[in-house]
């Protein structure tokens, strides 16, 4: 039975008071009642002085249903105005929840009662304890959870929503932000393939633990994300994230010793210094205490890629995508999946929405280009490299297009030689130029290429990711390249199992008791 709040004579809540009100979140939203503004994923909105009396008195209501007669009384003085003034203001407040808050919180209408507001409030006293009552069938704001249930459920990050009775609105908007950029996937934000910085995130924690220095999970985001950007960092730089980050596991793990996102933090810089069983492990364990823990999931699903396991990769990843529906670089990813499964024509459809929505996203352009190219289609791919902003070695990839069209010994000569000089000046493209050689029918090269780059061995030895970071120790753990379409020649040689084996793939395909997937479903 859904409980109405009566509110006691005299509970006007004027223009005045509003002045006074301090903000508060609703959904993935900041409401600030003093400037009359709602900040949320949509942007920011002005609201008009009646809609915001109307709104502030459902959120004190904590999920209650508020009859018509309380919303007259404390926003209207009692004074009856006419049905219309009332529905305009919650029409007024429903397109405020769709447009600047995303989505995130509702007005349900209760019929011949009155209204209930559905989505996670945190920082507003309810109703009850302003007016020094109780109503009849109190419910707490965690139970007053509504249409923003999903979104809570991104890397345990929105556990602080219903952390205590009263929180600091300060604290709680900063991790509203954080929440909002974990389910619109802004917090992930790639300029490049391999790059994980985002430093507005740091900066983001840095100010929730000033506000909460006793708040495990805004320590442990706050470490997560200096261990993911220490990655990418110069050698100076980098050696003052990682002490940072190393502080911030320390003080989140002091707080809550099975703080999740400190404990992907640790992954990260634990890096290659622990083999694939072991990295494996650790996420499932993390993933085991937070099932929906997005940090851990980020890092499992390309760890399985680069294990030839695609089909539970893809899992994985649609699992992130379920609670980060816009994370673009996971959107680009389920295209390549898709390629790697024979699909090809369901990764052409979604690399297409996906630079219709950023057309200038660096990856989306490299995955299509990687796709036409490798298909068949390299008229096609040729034209992304004439339009293209930022694809490195743009002569390379012409040359390697020119090799696939005309497939001419002196083309793919010409294409060979840019591949290798290509991948001595820039290690980290000896991935793509792999799968080139691969596809022009070269895999004595590409193995070279590839003992190189992962072994450092051999006449093509690659830098040493520590010497000045030609290629960081990240990108070199990210096999997945080895089990795409084009590089089948080189899995199907003798020499593969070797290379696997030193490298560490097969011992970590024998300790999961399982084949990669070019052995199960060739």
């Amino acid at each position: 039975m859904n409980e109405a709040v009566r509110v006691p004579v005299g509970g006007l809540l004027t223009t005045a008071d509003l002045a006074g009100r301090p903000d508060f979140t609703l959904g993935l939203s900041i409401v600030s009642p003093s400037s009359r503004t709602i900040a949320g994923p949509g942007g920011t909105a002005d609201v008009e002085p009646r809609v915001m009396q109307v709104l502030v008195v459902l959120a004190e209501a904590a999920g209650q249903v508020v009859t018509r007669e309380t919303l007259f009384q404390r926003c209207w003085g009692g004074l009856y105005v006419g049905d219309d003034s009332l529905n305009r203001a919650v029409g007024a407040i429903r397109k405020l929840a769709a447009d600047a808050g995303g989505g995130s919180f509702e007005v349900e209408t209760i019929p011949r009662t009155g209204y209930r507001l559905k989505g996670d409030i945190a920082g507003l006293e309810p109703a009850e304890d302003r007016s020094g009552g109780s109503s009849p069938s109190k419910l707490t704001r965690r139970a007053a959870i509504g249409g923003a249930a999903s979104a809570i459920a991104v890397a345990g990050a929105a556990a602080w929503l219903s952390f205590r009775p009263r929180s600091n609105p300060r604290f709680d908007a900063l991790m509203a932000r954080g929440v909002a950029a974990f389910r619109d996937g802004s917090a992930f934000d790639e300029s490049a393939v391999s790059e994980k910085s985002s430093p507005g995130m740091i900066a983001l924690y840095e100010q929730a633990v000033q506000a909460e220095p006793d708040s495990a999970a805004a320590w442990g985001l706050l470490a997560y994300f200096r261990s993911a950007r220490a990655d990418n960092a110069s050698n100076e730089e980098s050696a003052k994230l990682v002490a940072e980050a190393q502080f911030g596991i320390r003080r989140a793990l002091e707080l809550d010793a099975k703080d999740p996102n400190a404990r992907v933090g640790m992954f990260l810089l634990q890096g290659p210094m622990v083999d694939m069983v072991a990295r494996d492990r650790q996420l499932r364990e993390i993933l085991a205490d937070d099932p929906a823990n997005i940090l851990a999931m980020l890092e499992l699903m390309p760890l399985l890629q680069s294990a030839g396991l695609t089909r539970e990769s893809w899992q994985w990843n649609e699992r992130i995508l379920k609670a980060s529906p816009f994370m673009r670089q996971c959107l680009v990813l389920r295209a390549m999946k898709l390629w790697i499964l024979g699909r090809v024509r369901e990764a052409d459809e979604v690399i297409t929405r996906v630079q219709g929505l950023w057309p200038d996203y660096w990856f989306a352009t490299y995955a299509r280009f990687n796709i036409l190219a490798l298909t068949g289609r390299p008229q096609a791919a040729r034209a992304i490299i004439d339009g293209a902003r930022a694809l490195p070695a743009g002569k390379t990839r012409a040359l390697v297009l020119d090799a696939l069209e005309q497939r001419t010994k002196a083309a793919i000569a010409a294409a060979e030689t840019a591949c290798v000089e290509a991948a001595r000046g820039s290690p980290g493209l000896a991935n793509d130029v792999v799968m080139y050689l691969c596809a022009l029918g070269l895999p004595d090269t590409a193995f070279e290429l590839t003992e190189g780059f992962l072994l450092w061995r051999g006449k093509m030895t690659s830098h040493n990711g520590a010497d000045g970071k030609a290629v960081d120790d990240y990108s070199r753990r990210m096999t997945q390249w080895l089990f795409t379409p084009p590089v089948a020649n080189m899995r199907a040689d003798p020499r593969f199992p070797k290379l696997c084996e030193e490298f560490g793939l097969t011992a970590y395909w024998r300790a999961r008791g399982m084949k990669p997937d070019y052995l199960v479903y060739g």
